[in-house]
């Protein structure tokens, strides 16, 4: 199972350090397109967390298209997945 370390997160909520914690993953190919991702509820017990954590880290994934969710089956990182970038514009 994924363990992440949430020590020495500063004033970081745990929900974005898990996040970008598995965002990470899955943009550098520890977790590839099709992989499922644990559980809600058993995830949070191993990482001894609240499932509330995991359920917030899940659900910014799904907005930003890095997972996806099947009913009754759980949730797998999505193919195709294209970095969310943010560009700034010159003045000239």
């Amino acid at each position: 199972m994924l363990t992440y370390s949430f020590s020495n997160i500063g004033s970081e909520h745990l929900y974005e350090h898990l996040y970008k914690c598995l965002k990470n993953d899955i943009l550098t190919g520890v977790l590839p397109a099709g992989s499922k991702l644990p559980s809600k509820r058993g995830f949070a017990a191993n990482l001894g967390i609240s499932p509330i954590t995991v359920e917030n880290a899940y659900a910014q994934l799904l907005v930003e298209g890095y997972i996806f969710s099947l009913p009754r089956k759980g949730f797998f990182v999505s193919e195709n997945i294209v970095p969310c970038t943010v560009t700034a514009e010159s003045g000239n």
